[in-house]
């Protein structure tokens, strides 16, 4: 149920923020259940006990990546408008606010270690998505290859 309801609240939460790029119709559900599915992957990560802090934002964003790189070869559309809406459950608003406050109320070595931390989930957001997006082009050009490697070997 804890799943579900997370599930939900991304939705929700993507789905306004897709409204915000004035996304329409179908690519606005779509794209708004790319959030959904980032954050049921990162909350099913988290339930594993004893896991790295940086491995639930990795699995997140390499399940929102390959969303995106799918329904975009599906409705012919750029794969960040689905990123970019997929990626917003996962951003760490929480650290960046936490880090400006420590360091506005004058608690440097708290803002330092909260700031390298989210520094870190930054990190692991743009590794996951780099690492995903390269994968999935070369698969999809490896792909090809076989393809008209196999039309040229039947015309012979």
């Amino acid at each position: 149920m804890f799943i579900l309801q997370a599930a939900i609240a991304a939705f929700i939460a993507s789905l306004a923020y897709a409204m915000v790029f004035e996304l329409r119709g179908k690519t606005l559900f779509l794209t708004s259940l790319g959030g959904a599915i980032s954050w049921v992957g990162y909350k099913l990560i988290l339930l594993i006990p004893d896991v790295h802090y940086l491995l639930p934002f990795l699995i997140g964003t390499i399940l929102s990546s390959i969303y995106a790189e799918v329904m975009a070869r599906l409705l012919k559309k750029p794969a960040t408008v689905f990123l970019i809406v997929a990626m917003l459950p996962l951003v760490p608003g929480q650290g960046i606010y936490e880090t400006m406050v420590a360091f506005v109320t004058g608690n440097n070595s708290l803002g330092a270690r909260i700031g390298g931390q989210t520094l870190a989930i930054t990190a692991t957001l743009a590794i996951g998505m780099l690492m995903t997006s390269t994968i999935f082009r070369l698969v999809m050009k490896l792909n090809r290859h076989v393809s008209q490697w196999e039309h040229s070997k039947k015309i012979r």
